[in-house]
């Protein structure tokens, strides 16, 4: 067992400059189409968007236009939401009425779904903003049949009429939902009226050329939970999965895996899994691992025993890799609460937005966007060294 005060400094971190850089590279020559499309899985630091996510996507948008939201799940909501799409089953406002939220593990994009009775509601909420187009030019639900009909309604505003929708088949379905509103302030609600139908998510774009972020993620979610053995529950998650457009994937788990004492070996096991279950469905997207930092918090390894199994083998396989330890900083204390660079909250687990928040934002915006414009050590995270094989960055510690 290593205690987090005996944290070795973790290896250099490796970006494949072919991956989530040059396909961007690519887009932005407009060799890829009118819109890029990025899939982040991960853990509440992603399912909380306000962490990093929501200033990440902005960032983006700002640099290349925004093509709408993408895949906007029932357990969590959306990459910009708060700001731009509200929605919270924490509040009767936006998630009420006879629902069963299921438990983390299941084969859906971020590894829940809800199950509803008869009056049983959810909303969500669009405000857009001069750079950000909320309006909806396509829309499609989607859901998990049981061979049993149900019946939902909806509508994109409050005094618009309710569409009704059939829902049945079994397995991953999907089903458009046409009707959306021409305005881009609108508040889709949902409610079932027959049955009990079980649901993953929206998938909404716009007409807009830029990038559209899905958010696969969700809170207390372990490398185990996008990845079982099980043949069926695969089945089931590439077949959702596959249904939303990725040309980027940004996975960073770990952290719970850490604080639930997964061996390392067993975390990579469940990486190469998903990995592999990735690239069966989206064998084009460029795939890239992030492995994010220490904390002060009790665990049975350091994040270094993860990126010492992980990194090689993410090598090996041409994947994009990158260790947000670089970008903090080797010194734990140095960035946790009370010391003289706080980065991390109370609860020495999640970054302070405004700061631990803002380092991760800008590491993958640089990961994606390109550029290394030095204004503080963290951003000598980006300086580039060429290896044979292909282009790639030596990421150093400060």
């Amino acid at each position: 067992m290593f205690a987090v005060d005996e944290v070795r400094p973790a290896p250099a971190s490796v970006i494949e400059v072919g991956d989530a850089r040059e396909r961007f590279a690519q887009w932005r020559e407009g060799k890829a189409g009118k819109v890029l499309a990025i899939s982040v899985i991960g853990d509440s630091y992603s399912a909380g968007q306000d962490f990093y996510l929501n200033k990440l996507v902005q960032r983006l948008t700002h640099e290349a236009g925004f093509a709408g939201p993408g895949y906007v799940g029932f357990n969590h909501g959306a990459a910009l939401g708060g700001t731009h799409y509200k929605y919270t089953r924490g509040s009767e406002k936006f998630f009420g009425g006879d629902w069963d939220v299921s438990g983390l593990g299941q084969a859906s994009p971020d590894s829940r779904t809800i199950t509803g009775q008869p009056g049983a509601y959810l909303e969500i909420d669009a405000r857009p903003t001069a750079s950000v187009d909320t309006s909806i030019a396509q829309a499609k639900l989607l859901y998990l049949g049981d061979g049993k009909a149900s019946e939902v309604r909806y509508r994109w505003t409050a005094s618009d009429s309710w569409h009704s929708l059939q829902l049945g088949g079994s397995g991953v379905q999907e089903v458009p939902l046409p009707g959306a509103a021409d305005t881009a302030d609108w508040a889709f609600r949902l409610e079932v009226v027959k049955g009990a139908p079980t649901l993953f998510g929206l998938w909404l774009s716009n007409r807009e050329g830029g990038v559209r972020v899905s958010k696969l993620a969700a809170s207390g979610a372990a490398s185990a939970d996008f990845y079982h053995s099980d043949a069926q529950w695969q089945t089931q998650w590439k077949a959702v999965v596959s249904k939303i457009p990725a040309d980027i994937y940004l996975i960073m788990l770990g952290g719970n895996d850490q604080g639930f004492g997964v061996k390392p070996e067993q975390y990579l096991a469940n990486i190469q899994g998903l990995v592999r279950m990735v690239r069966e469905i989206h064998p084009a997207a460029s795939i890239n691992l992030i492995l994010r930092q220490d904390t002060t918090r009790s665990s049975a390894y350091p994040m270094s025993a993860y990126a010492q199994v992980l990194e090689p083998w993410a090598h090996k396989e041409h994947l994009g890799y990158a260790n947000m330890q670089c970008a903090f900083g080797a010194d734990v204390k140095r960035y946790a609460l009370g010391g003289p660079a706080p980065m991390i909250g109370p609860d020495r687990i999640h970054p302070i937005p405004g700061a631990g928040g803002r380092v991760i934002a800008d590491y993958l915006y640089r990961l994606i966007v390109g550029g290394n414009k030095a204004v503080s050590p963290q951003d000598t995270c980006g300086s580039g060294l060429a290896r044979e094989g292909g282009v790639s960055a030596n990421i150093d510690g400060d």
